[in-house]
């Protein structure tokens, strides 16, 4: 909701929660601080900040259909995400692969920079910026948005290195219960995922938060819901799958697209917008050890969503695995085979 209505282009901002680095996908400075330091902001009216080293993410290539920027995240948090290149450093997002993804997966990348213990994320503005910006601010106009974008220096020196990421490689990822950096890939041959989880059935599939709650999230699990739907399939009997809306905005869109009608169709269990099982609070927490859940939250620490085990996910492998009851990678044709 902060990023819809009031975080933009070249803002500086600070707030209480650790996701608060997801203002970055609107090329500002956004990051979490601890409570003390906050009411210290607010009574004072200044902060006092070291400005972070910088690390470079080059984005180059296309995800494939069966992708999103959450595997993009899974992948580089199980591949780059080391003290020595990540810790309290701004994880900064740019190259030709970056103006194929939308705001709401660029948003991703920058809400997830804190699972990667940085200081922030934050991407290059382009056109793309300026368009969002202009649509989400009335009467703002692009070549003011265009004149408070910051870009990096040229020759800038990032400490953290540059590292170049191939969007066309990545696969869909899951990160086993317990820590977001200990993602796998699954094998795009069979559309089930590698031996390394094997076959894992499950109790609770949800699709929700400030990262996997945006109205690109919800078009991905609308996406597999059209096609279960297509197949004369429901929500797996065996699995409880939960679709929370990021924002009043978000539950408005999905409404005027049908697509809210289409969740409760084919038996998902649909949330109001707010924070929800990511901190362990509502429906989508797990209630017993022996439960298993899929989501696609942000991190995945023991207990935080309940005392089951927690695999994390994009939300079209979320999707997926609700309707065949066991964690499965998306593909358009699996509800055929």
């Amino acid at each position: 909701m902060a990023r819809e209505e009031f975080i933009d282009v070249g803002d500086f901002i600070q707030a209480t929660d650790s996701h608060t680095c997801m203002g970055g996908v609107s090329n500002a400075l956004t990051y979490g601080v601890g409570a003390t330091e906050y009411a210290s902001l607010i009574h004072s009216g200044f902060t006092f900040v070291k400005v972070p080293e910088s690390i470079r993410f080059e984005l180059i290539g296309e995800l494939h259909p069966s992708c999103t920027a959450k595997d993009v995240m899974l992948f580089i948090l199980s591949d780059h995400a080391r003290k020595e290149l990540t810790l309290n450093r701004s994880m900064e997002y740019g190259g030709p692969g970056l103006t194929s993804l939308s705001m709401d997966e660029r948003a991703t990348l920058c809400n997830m920079a804190t699972e990667c213990s940085a200081r922030n994320g934050i991407c290059e503005g382009d056109e793309m910026t300026v368009e969002w910006m202009v649509k989400m601010r009335p009467g703002l106009t692009a070549d003011e948005v265009r004149a408070k974008i910051v870009s990096p220096d040229e020759g800038a020196i990032y400490d953290g290195g540059t590292h170049h990421i191939d969007l066309s490689a990545i696969v869909p990822m899951v990160a086993h219960p317990g820590n977001p950096d200990e993602g796998i890939p699954s094998d795009p041959t069979n559309g089930a995922l590698i031996s390394a989880i094997g076959e894992v059935n499950i109790d609770i599939a949800y699709g929700g938060s400030c990262t996997a709650g945006k109205i690109d999230d919800i078009a991905y699990y609308a996406e597999v819901c059209a096609a279960a739907d297509a197949a004369g399939m429901n929500v797996s009997e065996a699995v409880d799958f939960y679709i929370q809306y990021g924002s009043g905005q978000v539950k408005e869109y999905a409404v005027a697209q049908g697509w809210d009608a289409l969740f409760r169709k084919v038996g998902v269990n649909v949330i109001d917008p707010g924070c929800g099982a990511c901190i362990g609070a509502g429906p989508g927490v797990s209630t017993s050890a022996e439960q298993v859940t899929v989501s696609a939250i942000n991190r995945n620490f023991q207990g935080r969503s309940g005392p089951g085990r927690l695999y994390l996910a994009s939300p079209l492998t979320v999707a997926a695995s609700a309707f065949t009851g066991r964690i499965t990678a998306w593909a358009p044709t699996i509800f055929a085979e």
